[in-house]
């Protein structure tokens, strides 16, 4: 059976922006061998992930990322079952005001949200709006 988990956390002030890059590639590439489709990115200190794969599989992962030093106030903004995966592979991303962000890609996480369950379209919309605002 298919799952899905979205959640928001804050990134611990220790960690610098070549941590967060390792981590956002590190993530990238477990989540890919691991099968899980969906997107990470961050933004200003926080962190926004949505994660598509395995129930039990993803379960776990999520208990790690909550017990993970590199994370703070982590909030799960939806658990729930699906029969179909909705991203088509596993994306991460730097999202700021430099040249490391590529402002089309923004076009490309809205377009994969709209994939979603209509339910939960609204509040992931949002929360990547906010993840983007300035930068558009």
């Amino acid at each position: 059976m298919r799952y899905a988990i979205s959640y928001v956390s804050s990134v611990n002030s220790n960690l610098t922006e070549d941590d967060i890059l390792k981590v956002l590639k590190y993530t990238r590439n477990w989540n890919n061998e691991h099968g899980i489709t969906g997107i990470l990115l961050y933004s200003d200190g926080n962190f926004f992930q949505v994660l598509e794969g395995e129930k039990e599989i993803l379960k776990s992962l999520l208990s790690r990322i909550i017990k993970d030093k590199r994370h703070t106030n982590v909030m799960v903004i939806f658990e729930k079952e699906g029969s179909e995966t909705k991203f088509d592979d596993y994306q991460s991303d730097f999202i700021s005001l430099d040249t490391r962000f590529q402002s089309e890609n923004i076009e490309m996480y809205l377009s994969q949200i709209e994939k979603l369950n209509p339910k939960i379209q609204s509040s992931v919309r949002y929360i990547l709006n906010n993840f983007a605002e300035g930068i558009k």
